[in-house]
């Protein structure tokens, strides 16, 4: 169940970001506005379910950081919480430069990302629950880990996943068949995965620690395979992916 629950979360919220902005923008303003209240009670949940050492505590605190990154994304994805350069940009060859610019672009996207960590930590401070802080960290840290190696490199760019409003960002995506970054955020994530399934797996884990862990871990491995496809032919149509030039 832990499983099936991790998959369909992941999948569906997902699916449900992807389809909000797609919409045309005189909705987004609507879109977003639920999605705040929802991110809103997302918190209240991490709140809620600090002292709920049970299963449904592990199930109510990793459901609630997985809504607060989807909100996190969904203001990023409708142009809300970008970054203060929004233009189209000209590609520069050097690294460093356009490592610069493309902070520039998210800068604020990343701040509220970070904002939202330690108010999510704040909640879970001390607390015998912290399923929420978990997940939300571990999210954050698998787009870092994914937004990295899309920019130094990739063979699937998922450019046709971008809204019309972030095109501009395309012009970041380089195509390499493969990046240093790569094999060093596969083994993390290959390592903090299998830590978690011996702490899901230990002959002493009560049930909290065996739901926590088997969901922890599943979305560890779900993010992992965001990443490997990075390194795949492009398989971006089942998102409804739409061929663009970035340039």
């Amino acid at each position: 169940m832990p499983l099936l629950y991790a998959l369909v979360l992941w999948w569906v919220s997902t699916a449900i970001i992807i389809l909000l902005y797609r919409l045309p923008q005189r909705t987004y303003r609507l879109s977003f506005a639920a999605l705040t209240a929802v991110g809103l009670a997302s918190l209240y949940g991490v709140w809620l379910a600090r002292d709920d050492t049970g299963i449904l505590g592990a199930y109510l605190g990793f459901t609630c950081g997985t809504l607060l990154w989807g909100w996190q994304l969904a203001g990023f994805y409708m142009g809300f919480v970008t970054g203060p350069r929004q233009e189209p940009l000209v590609w520069h060859p050097s690294s460093f430069v356009r490592f610069g610019q493309a902070v520039h672009a998210s800068l604020h996207h990343e701040l509220a990302a970070l904002a939202g960590a330690v108010v999510v930590a704040a909640l879970s401070w001390n607390a015998a629950n912290q399923m929420g802080w978990w997940t939300y960290l571990l999210l954050w840290l698998m787009h870092l880990a994914a937004k990295i190696n899309i920019f130094l490199g990739a063979r699937n760019f998922h450019a046709g996943l971008l809204p019309d409003h972030l095109r501009h960002l395309g012009i970041f995506f380089r195509y390499r068949p493969m990046n240093l970054f790569f094999p060093l955020s596969v083994t993390a994530a290959v390592v903090v995965a299998t830590l978690l399934v011996r702490w899901a797996l230990h002959p002493d884990a009560t049930d909290f620690e065996a739901v926590a862990g088997t969901l922890l871990s599943f979305l560890t491995l779900l993010g992992l395979l965001e990443i490997w496809l990075l390194m795949t032919p492009p398989a971006g149509a089942m998102w409804g992916e739409r061929r663009v030039d970035v340039g």
